[in-house]
């Protein structure tokens, strides 16, 4: 049964606030989600619903969004189309937004309109997945506590009955707080005050969101003889990931650290986008191997994952998807299948410009220098190029190859940064390779000037 059913009719009950552009009012909503705070991002302007194109769609826009409908904070911003294509204009091409704005017209863009004569498709509208409706309450921070569930605009709690570290896990995922160390029962945290929507609650543990796992009609138990004194809680903690026994601190055999015991990692799915994620991680630049079969010798202790697949983009490994973290010795596993990484700190210049601190950006990776396609580039990512060769403040993002078409590979389809990261690596970033055969050119080399002068 899905959440949405019963928290939005999925999708038919939405919540709306109007703004104001150029005088008119723009109502904001979230449609073709489990309920109404997940879905496509769909404005309405002069009378008709339309969507946002994902160009440069992150979290900052999602959280405005979020913000902007009273439902929490953003824990994803989908692109392409994740809640499927939407129907009718697309009135944004882009949104710019920093994070704090209460409204999606505080942002920056350009005229709303019908974007669509200008190659733009439903292919890729912009959507987010909001917090309002999933929190963890009254314990040390956001990440541990007792979990509380918005349903029909009211904060409930979720009885205990069934209640195990992979109901945590799911919670834990949800709110991109790490791993689940603890699934604590009987009202831990205290007990809450309100409705128990959740009479219990069954999930696998992969699960990305509760909404994937088994329940009965959300309502409030309490007739039924519930009390606050079983409601279910959960602590998170974000893992302390390593790489063991290689060269240097880039390279080796992965390491988790879980309940105080540094464990690995069974190379079952490991893949580059994996290594990708644990190369960000620890700031070490760019994957350019996953070794499988204990290149790095076979670790000791606990098999923290039996697996762990991720798309490459994800920030920190446990943004990834992975069953419970346990040890998985038990089930025939061995340290001969233990996952490694070897991460290269990507080196970077500006080129062709007056001086060593402007130019075109480019990246040497696998010994190659590369350059970066100008997809999403802005003055965030300049900012942040500008930083890494201390060349001062950024002073201007350039696109189209502004200083000149550079040749080789493009190692970056696109880069996205807050701005106040140290290197470009730990930036969001797809796995580095050749995009020529995606239809990049050179033509779109981003570029930088920094404040300077070198």
């Amino acid at each position: 049964m899905a959440l949405g059913r019963h928290l939005s009719l999925r999708g038919l009950c939405v919540l709306l606030l109007a703004t104001v552009v150029g005088g008119q009012a723009l109502e904001v909503r979230l449609k073709d989600g489990a309920h109404h705070c997940e879905g496509r991002v769909e404005v309405k302007h002069q009378g008709e619903w339309g969507t946002v194109d994902d160009l440069n769609w992150s979290m900052e826009e999602a959280a405005v969004v979020c913000r902007q409908l009273g439902c929490g904070g953003a824990i994803d911003a989908p692109k392409r189309a994740h809640f499927g294509p939407g129907i009718g204009p697309i009135w944004f091409r882009y949104i710019y937004c920093k994070g704090p704005e209460s409204a999606i017209t505080e942002c920056s863009y350009p005229p709303v309109k019908d974007h669509r004569p200008e190659g733009n498709s439903h292919d890729k509208d912009a959507g987010a997945v909001c917090s309002g409706w999933l929190r963890l309450k009254d314990g040390a921070h956001h990440c541990e506590g007792r979990l509380e569930v918005k349903h029909q605009g009211e904060w409930g709690t979720v009885n205990d009955l069934n209640w195990s570290i992979e109901e945590a896990a799911v919670v834990c995922r949800q709110l991109k707080c790490g791993a689940a160390v603890d699934a604590p029962k009987g009202a831990k945290f205290g007990p809450g005050i309100g409705p128990i929507w959740f009479h219990y609650i069954y999930c696998k543990g992969p699960e990305s969101a509760i909404t994937e796992c088994s329940y009965p009609t959300v309502k409030d138990h309490r007739p039924e003889g519930h009390s606050h004194d079983k409601d279910a809680g959960a602590v998170c903690s974000v893992l302390e990931v390593r790489l063991k026994d290689g060269a240097h601190h880039c390279e080796g055999r992965v390491e988790v650290k879980y309940q105080g015991e540094w464990g690995t990692v069974n190379d079952h799915n490991w893949s580059l986008e994996a290594a990708a994620v644990v190369c960000r991680q620890l700031e070490c630049g760019a994957a350019i191997n996953a070794s499988r079969e204990a290149h790095f010798g076979p670790g000791i202790g606990p098999i923290w994952f039996q697996y762990i697949y991720c798309n490459g983009t994800e920030s920190v490994l446990t943004e990834c998807s992975y069953p419970p973290i346990k040890d998985h010795h038990a089930e025939s596993l061995s340290h001969d299948g233990d996952a490694g990484a070897v991460c290269s700190d990507l080196e970077v210049r500006l080129k062709d410009g007056a001086h060593r601190c402007e130019g075109r950006v480019e990246v040497k990776h696998q010994g190659e220098w590369g350059t970066v396609n100008d997809h999403n580039w802005r003055l965030e990512e300049a900012q942040v190029v500008c930083r890494q060769l201390g060349c001062g403040a950024a002073t201007d993002a350039l696109r189209g190859a502004h200083f000149g078409p550079g040749i080789g590979p493009i190692w970056f389809r696109y880069t996205y940064c807050h701005g106040l990261e140290s290197v470009l690596t730990a930036c969001t970033y797809p796995v580095p390779k050749d995009y020529h055969p995606e239809g990049l050119s050179h033509d779109q080399d981003a570029g930088a000037v920094c404040s300077t002068i070198m």
